[in-house]
């Protein structure tokens, strides 16, 4: 899990969930060596992914934040002899919307000693991408409960698409031209109707496929027996008094492109995709939850990532109780907790904050998000992390205004490593987290 986005794993999601809070981008996952430069200084880069941020900063140790420019989507920063803690702010653009444009403020602080070269993002559209149509028929009958059908394309761009209805007579799906890996997946309900549950049924896959073309050289596509999923179990430790049975949502990456939903809340077992749908280099991605029955809002987690299906089980950490920061413009968050087993090497504490900001002339909402990554070496030792003021530089989110609702989360994770992203394969991570809301001072 990348300790820097708290909302692209279905863990971060369930931490800011929680809170009320909506999609954050960015992040930072480290690799670790030695620095170089002059004077025993120690040379830390951070590349930043996807879209161009509008406006970037940088910290060298407790100093100020200052105006920085990117070179190529990288920054490069200069540390000096006996200074390890340094920090990274950017703002990533809202992406179109006819409803809400939302404006991310991403801060990640790190040291040294978690590594010298780390990486975040901002989410962009895809364009610039020829496409094709992709055309066919699928008959999906056969599957008992099938309700939905989904076509999911590979391509690097990560596009994907799909359509409701069981079969599916003449579809046509834009895609990248080219050639290309199609997954078809049957549901028992439709995965994007949210929030009900679903489960997948059946998956078939067409590797090489032209893009235009027909699928299945225009012949129609029968799912059968042996495209039906099989069950894997689920199993659960060390929940906490109190909290809700635990639930499960599983997700399975195309060889580390589109993802497609597998369960959604699982809560015995998941279901997993047939031989016959599967590559090597394929993920399945597991996110599970427990809730306070009393305080919803208090929750425990639990990821994994699989390169092959099969039993898994979930220990979770000890329950955390958190009243939230006292209420301010740029709050400050306190994150005891001794309720990880073993040492906390790959500890992030991650706390965020969102409000809304008005309306624009197009009676478009808009919504500023700020959230902080801080590592546990960056702390060192410490409990304490505060939201910074970088409204004074240009480019950076204001302040909510005195009397706006500001919705507030808070997470401490830990896995076996710092804070990667993705989360490695065949590794695992646990979290706590909390979330509520106050009105600014």
């Amino acid at each position: 899990m990348n300790c820097g986005v708290i909302r692209l794993s279905v863990l971060g999601v369930a931490l800011t969930s929680i809170a009320g809070c909506g999609g954050s981008s960015g992040g930072g996952s480290g690799t670790g060596g030695t620095g170089g430069g002059n004077n025993n200084s120690t040379t830390v880069t951070y590349t930043i992914n996807g879209g161009t941020p509008t406006a970037v900063a940088t910290q060298i140790g407790s100093g100020s934040f200052t105006a920085a420019t990117l070179n190529g989507g990288k920054l490069t920063l200069s540390l000096p002899s006996g200074t390890t803690n340094f920090a990274v702010a950017y703002v990533c653009p809202p992406l179109p919307s006819t409803e809400i444009l939302e404006t991310d403020e991403d801060v990640f602080e790190a040291s040294s000693l978690d590594g010298v070269s780390f990486s975040g993002g901002c989410p962009s559209p895809v364009t610039g991408s020829a496409t094709g149509n992709l055309t066919g028929t699928i008959d999906s009958s056969a599957i008992s409960g099938a309700s939905s059908l989904y076509i999911y394309v590979q391509n690097g761009s990560a596009l994907g698409g799909g359509t409701g209805g069981v079969p599916i007579s003449n579809f046509q799906l834009e895609a990248p031209t080219g050639t290309d890996r199609v997954e078809l997946a049957v549901y028992s309900s439709d995965p994007n109707l949210y929030p009900q549950s679903y489960s997948l049924l059946a998956a078939k896959k067409f590797s090489n496929q032209a893009v235009p073309g027909q699928l299945n050289g225009g012949n129609t596509v029968v799912l059968g027996a042996a495209d039906e999923t099989t069950l894997e179990p689920i199993t659960y430790n060390n929940v906490p008094a109190g909290y809700s049975a635990p639930a499960t949502s599983a997700l399975f990456q195309m060889d580390g492109n589109n993802t497609l939903g597998i369960t959604s809340p699982a809560n015995s077992a998941y279901p997993a995709l047939p031989a016959g749908a599967v590559e090597s280099g394929d993920h399945y991605l597991l996110y599970s939850t427990a809730r306070s029955t009393l305080e919803p809002t208090e929750a425990v987690y639990a990821e994994t990532n699989l390169t092959s299906a099969g039993p898994v089980s979930f220990t979770f950490p000890a329950a955390w109780s958190y009243a939230g920061p006292a209420a301010a413009r740029w709050p400050s968050y306190d994150l005891s907790y001794t309720g990880f087993s073993g040492n906390k090497a790959g500890a992030c504490n991650i706390v965020s904050m969102e409000w809304w900001a008005g309306s624009n002339v197009a009676s478009v909402e808009l919504i500023s998000y700020v959230q902080v990554n801080a590592s546990a070496n960056y702390l060192n030792g410490s409990t304490t992390v505060a939201v910074p003021d970088l409204s004074g530089l240009s480019g950076f989110v204001a302040p909510p205004a005195s009397g706006t609702s500001v919705s507030w989360g808070a997470g401490i994770y830990q896995g076996d490593y710092y804070c990667l992203e993705p989360l490695p394969s065949n590794t695992s991570a646990t979290a706590v987290g909390n979330g509520g809301s106050y009105t600014a001072p």
